[in-house]
C-alpha cells in the first residue's frame, strides 16, 4: 500500500472517530443498543451479531462514540480485506485504487458511522471472499474453513449473507474449480457456517419462525404487481450510494465485459457475488421498493472490478472526476452545515437531529411515574437511550411488530400504575383503552434550519387490568 493511501486510510478512520462523537444516535442504532441490554440467541428483526458487538463495545460505558466503534472497526477491517483481496488477485496498484473507491463512496462513509447489521455483514462478506480467493487461487484449502467462519459471522449479522453461497457456487460450477465442490473442505466450511448460524435457527424455531417470515414479507411484496419504474429508482439509489460515475463504470464492466469473464477466472470470481446481489434486489424492486443499503454486499467485489478497469493509464480523467465527485458527496453528507445552499430534504443528518435534545429535557415528566411508554419501537429506543437514567420503555399502543412485542412479558406494567407516554396526539384514543385517565402535557419540540420536530406527551393514570 502506497504511503498516500495509508495516510488517507488512517485519516478517514480518525476523522470518523471524532465525527461519531458529535452525531446523535439514529433510531435503529438506539434499537440495537436496547437489544444489547437484553442478550439473546437472536431477535425478531435481525440476527444477533450487531447486539453482541455493541454489548462488547459498551462495556466501558454507553456513549454514542463507543457504540459506533462497532461500525468504525467493521468498516476499517472491510477496507483492509478489500485491499488484500485485490492485491492478491491482481496487484498493489489495483488494490490501492479499490481501497480509495471504497473510502470515497457515500455508502462506506455511512457505514463508518451507523451501528447497524450492515456493518458486520459487509465485514463477514469481505473476509469470506478473501479466504475463498486464497483457497481457490492460492491453492490453500485450509482457508475454506476460515471462509466458513467468516460466512457464519455474516449470517449472524444479516440474512442477506445467504446470497454469498449462490454467488460463489455459480462461479465454481462454471469454472475449472468445479471439482473442488466434491472436496470435504468445501462442505465442512458450509457446515461451519450453518453451525454458527444455529442460534438464529434455534430462536426462530422457538418463535414460530417469526423473524424469517418478517424479513420475507419486508423484502418481498405480497401482491406480485410489476412496476418497472421501481427498478430505475433502485438503480438511481445504488448510483448515489456508490458514486454515480463509479456505478456507471461498474454497469459498463458488467454489461460489456462478459466475454472476458468466461476466460478470466479471477474476474469471474469477483463477478459472481456482485451480480447475484445486484440482480436479486433488482428483481425484488420490480414488486416492492428496495432500500438503498440492501445491495451493499455487491460492492465488496464490484469495487475491485472497477479498480481493475481503471488499471494503467486508461480513462484517467474519468477516474479523477469520480474521485473529485466522491470527495464532494462525502463533504455534503458529513458536513452539510458548511453548505448553506443545500436543501433540507437532501441533508441526511436531519434524520438523527433533535431527539436527543427533546428526550434529555424530558426528565421532569418522569417524576412520580412507574412506567414509560412510547408510540413505536423507534421512539421507545430513543427514549430509553436519551431519557435521564435510561428507564425501560414499553410499546403498548398499536404499531409495527418489533422486538418490544417479545419483551412485554419481561417489562410488565402493574395494574393501576401510572405512566408517561411519548408519541403523537392522535394516539390518545388508543391510550384511553389502556388507562383510566389520559391527560396531555406540554409537547416536546425541536427546531433548526433543517428539521422541526414535535412529540406529544400524555400522563396516563390507572393502567386497566386484563390488558
Amino acid at each position: 500500500m502506497k504511503r498516500p493511501v495509508i495516510v488517507f486510510f488512517i485519516a478517514t478512520i480518525l476523522f470518523n472517530l471524532l465525527y461519531n462523537m458529535t452525531l446523535p444516535l439514529h433510531f435503529d442504532e438506539a434499537y440495537y443498543w436496547v437489544w444489547s441490554k437484553h442478550p439473546q440467541l437472536s431477535y425478531f428483526d435481525h440476527p444477533p451479531m450487531i447486539a453482541w458487538l455493541i454489548k462488547l463495545a459498551t462495556l466501558p460505558g454507553d456513549d454514542e462514540w463507543l457504540i459506533r466503534l462497532v461500525p468504525l472497526g467493521c468498516a476499517a477491517l472491510t477496507g483492509m480485506f478489500i485491499w488484500r483481496t485485490a492485491a492478491e488477485l491482481f496487484n498493489a496498484s489495483i488494490a490501492d485504487r479499490a481501497l480509495l473507491i471504497f473510502l470515497l463512496s457515500p455508502l462506506a462513509q455511512i457505514g463508518f458511522s451507523l451501528a447497524t447489521p450492515d456493518a458486520p455483514l459487509i465485514l463477514g462478506w469481505a473476509a469470506a471472499l478473501w479466504c475463498l480467493q486464497r483457497a481457490l487461487f492460492g491453492k490453500r484449502r485450509q482457508y475454506y474453513y476460515l471462509a466458513g467462519l467468516a460466512a457464519g459471522f455474516a449470517l449472524l449479522s444479516k440474512y442477506t449473507a445467504v446470497l454469498l453461497l449462490p454467488g460463489v457456487l455459480v462461479f465454481m460450477l462454471l469454472s475449472s474449480y468445479r471439482r473442488q465442490l466434491a472436496t470435504r473442505e468445501v462442505w465442512l466450511a458450509i457446515g461451519v457456517a450453518l453451525l454458527l448460524f444455529s442460534p438464529v435457527l434455534s430462536w426462530n424455531y422457538s418463535h414460530e419462525w417469526a423473524s424469517f417470515q418478517f424479513q420475507l414479507n419486508h423484502g418481498f411484496a405480497s401482491a406480485q404487481t410489476i412496476n418497472p419504474a421501481r427498478v430505475f429508482e433502485y438503480l438511481g439509489v445504488q448510483a448515489v450510494a456508490l458514486n454515480p460515475l463509479f456505478f456507471c463504470v461498474l454497469l459498463f464492466v458488467l454489461l460489456r465485459s462478459w466475454r472476458e469473464f468466461l476466460t478470466d477466472e479471477k474476474s469471474a470470481f469477483l463477478l459472481g457475488p456482485c451480480l447475484t446481489v445486484l440482480l436479486f434486489f433488482a428483481y425484488t424492486a420490480l414488486f416492492k421498493r428496495a432500500e438503498g443499503n440492501w445491495a451493499a454486499p455487491a460492492y465488496v467485489t464490484g469495487i475491485i472490478l472497477i479498480a481493475r478497469w481503471f488499471d494503467g493509464c486508461r480513462h484517467r480523467n474519468i477516474y479523477r472526476a469520480a474521485i473529485a465527485l466522491g470527495v464532494v458527496m462525502i463533504l455534503l453528507l458529513k458536513l452539510p452545515e458548511a453548505f448553506g445552499f443545500l436543501p433540507a430534504k437532501l441533508v441526511m443528518k436531519r434524520q438523527v437531529m433533535g431527539y436527543d435534545a427533546m428526550f434529555q429535557s424530558a426528565g421532569p415528566y418522569l417524576a412520580g411515574t412507574e412506567q414509560v411508554l412510547a408510540a413505536d419501537y423507534k421512539l421507545a429506543s430513543l427514549a430509553w437511550y436519551y431519557l435521564p437514567a435510561n428507564p425501560p420503555v414499553q410499546v403498548l399502543t398499536p404499531s409495527r411488530v418489533s422486538q418490544y412485542d417479545y419483551w412485554r412479558q419481561d417489562l410488565t406494567i402493574k395494574t393501576g400504575a401510572d405512566a408517561v407516554f411519548f408519541g403523537y396526539a392522535e394516539q390518545k384514543a388508543a391510550l384511553e383503552q389502556l388507562f383510566v385517565e389520559v391527560s396531555p402535557l406540554p409537547p416536546l419540540s425541536y427546531s433548526d434550519r433543517y428539521i422541526e420536530r414535535s412529540l406529544q406527551v400524555f400522563y396516563c393514570r390507572g393502567f386497566k387490568p386484563g390488558l
